[in-house]
């Protein structure tokens, strides 16, 4: 009886999972992969890159992001406000980079912007 349960499960769980649409673009160069999903709700960036390159990472979150505070010591987690309640969250690791962004929260030009960082950091990361 508990076994039809599980299966009943796995199996909803499965169905579930299927319907959840991202577009997914990936890049792989050498030691660098950059994965771009998104769906209706979402904007989602994962990069892992060599260590050397989070400074320069970090360099064109600044730069991208209107002269917003960012600490390119620490390299921390951080919620940025964009423009007025536009918010963004970026982690940012030796090596390794999240970005997240709700679009159900934020306008389409803050989106522009996002979009415009993550072509600029997968530029960036794959060209060196």
């Amino acid at each position: 009886m508990k076994m039809k349960y599980v299966v009943a499960i796995c199996i909803f769980i499965m169905l579930l999972s299927g319907c959840i649409h991202y577009e997914t673009d990936r890049v792989r160069k050498g030691r660098v992969s950059v994965t771009v999903k998104e769906s209706d709700h979402q904007f989602r960036l994962d990069a892992k890159f060599k260590r050397s390159q989070t400074d320069a990472v970090a360099q064109i979150i600044q730069e991208e992001l209107g002269g917003s505070s960012y600490d390119t010591e620490n390299h921390r987690s951080s919620t940025f406000t964009i423009r007025d309640d536009d918010k963004l969250y970026v982690r940012l690791r030796k090596g390794r980079l999240r970005i997240r962004f709700d679009k159900d929260q934020n306008d389409e030009m803050a989106y522009e912007r996002v979009k415009r960082l993550a072509d600029h950091i997968k530029v960036s990361l794959t060209s060196q």
